[in-house]
């Protein structure tokens, strides 16, 4: 869940350009590769997992690069 004091964190560390790893969101459930009928679709939702997961994290990469 964003909130106001999270979106400041982020767009603080995207001026300043650095990773803050206080961003992680630890409530996204990773998914269980039993739960899967075959790997690709497991593979998948897995990526989805991780991108939900670090999908602020790394914000500030894009100061970075410009």
């Amino acid at each position: 869940m964003l909130t106001e004091e999270f979106n400041k964190l982020y767009e603080k560390s995207v001026k300043e350009g650095y990773d803050d790893y206080s961003l992680i969101d630890y409530s996204v459930q990773k998914p269980n590769e039993k739960d899967y009928p075959n790997w690709k679709s497991y593979w998948k939702d897995n990526i989805d997992y991780l991108i939900a997961k670090y999908k602020y994290t790394y914000g500030s990469k894009a100061k970075k690069k410009a």
